[in-house]
């Protein structure tokens, strides 16, 4: 055999050392620390369910719907939520008669499947008011950050403790709406016209709604923007309504047209991107420059699972981005700062993305962080 340059072995045995750290990283499972920049592990979820509701009955869906997992509601908050019953007929007539026979079926009353619904958020703003009362760490954070491009595709990362990583991500399709059903209820989803994705904001963006005369579930505001033809009718149609906690809407419609918009119970604030789009993470502005002038970037940033530079890295992608496409919010979703991975102990990571493309009516959704998976792709 002819003696092989000195080089060309090291090279051999350099390529062999990544590939042997390579099978390592990926031995990794969910849960585990990973490195920053090169974070790899076994995934959860590989594909994603469909559950395809297309020329079936409503009724149907709600048989579906009543078998899913939920969050438990106390009955302090399910009674607060019988106001909402009304509200939620009025923003989203079909979906709240649709819940109503998942009541029956269930045996329970609407306003508890309401609560329920939108208790997750409740319940996360609570552990949070409680943190800030003691001055102690967070222990599990509900975040997200969303996008919407000019051109009708809107989506986000789904970032929650990695005890929410699941292998049952699913998507439902009807004729008319495309959705993740959470707590047996309407989430993440696109209508013919309109896509919608959410942020939490929580305590440091104004007063809970519980409580209120004007209070809706968060469900209905889903199912008020994928009923909407634009979303101008859905503003028209939630005003003066307000959600169980301060919650961002990021949507976009088959017209061109994106928002950011804020529900709380100080009314509705409707954001400003860039002619090219809009990004949100879980801030506001005021909230973001109290802690930029107390801590500095880089210790806020730590301090608050990076979410203003989860923010200025949307907003810097949409000043260079040569292309404002499925491909290219799917590739913006898997870096960081975005893409959230377990690193150093911090439990606060992306789950799942979803990009919705509302003008060629298809949804990518990934059932886990989309680093370690790929998307589904479900069409109408």
């Amino acid at each position: 055999m002819k003696n092989l340059p000195s080089y060309t072995l090291k090279a051999s045995a350099a390529i062999l050392l990544m590939s042997a750290a390579n099978l390592a990283l990926a031995a990794n499972k969910p849960g585990d620390d990973l490195p920053y920049f090169n974070a790899q592990r076994t995934t959860a979820q590989p594909t994603v369910e469909v559950a395809d509701f297309t020329g079936k009955s409503q009724q149907q869906l709600a048989t579906y719907l009543a078998e899913q997992p939920r969050e438990q509601a106390p009955q302090n908050i399910i009674n607060s939520f019988k106001v909402a019953v009304e509200n939620n007929r009025k923003i989203a007539p079909e979906y709240t008669a649709m819940m109503e026979q998942q009541a029956v079926i269930r045996g329970v009353p609407v306003e508890q499947l309401f609560a329920e619904a939108s208790m997750i958020d409740w319940a996360v703003n609570q552990q949070i008011i409680k943190s800030m009362q003691q001055q102690q760490a967070v222990k599990d954070m509900n975040g997200c950050t969303t996008v919407a491009f000019n051109n009708g595709i809107v989506g986000q990362t789904n970032d929650l403790a990695i005890a929410a990583l699941s292998a049952n991500t699913t998507i439902v399709k009807t004729d008319d709406v495309i959705f993740l059903p959470t707590d047996g209820a309407h989430f993440q989803g696109m209508g013919k016209h309109v896509g919608i994705v959410i942020n939490f904001l929580g305590v440091t963006a104004g007063e809970d709604g519980l409580g209120r005369s004007n209070l809706v579930s968060t469900d209905a505001i889903f199912a008020a923007a994928t009923g909407a033809k634009s979303i101008q009718d859905f503003i028209t149609t939630i005003e003066g309504y307000t959600s169980i906690t301060p919650l961002n809407f990021t949507l976009a419609d088959d017209q061109g047209n994106h928002a950011a918009i804020r529900i709380h119970a100080d009314g509705m604030e409707l954001l400003s991107g860039n002619e090219r789009g809009i990004g949100h993470a879980n801030h506001t502005e005021q909230f973001k420059q109290t802690m930029l002038d107390n801590m500095g970037s880089f210790k806020a940033n730590q301090a608050f699972f990076n979410t203003f530079a989860r923010e200025q890295a949307v907003f810097s992608f949409l000043d260079y981005s040569p292309e404002l496409s499925v491909e290219s919010m799917q590739w913006l979703f898997n870096k960081k700062p975005i893409n959230l991975s377990k690193y150093q102990g911090k439990d606060f990571v992306t789950v799942e993305a979803m990009v919705f493309d509302v003008k060629n009516g298809c949804a990518y959704v990934s059932g886990d962080n989309p680093r370690f998976t790929s998307y589904s792709k479900t069409c109408f």
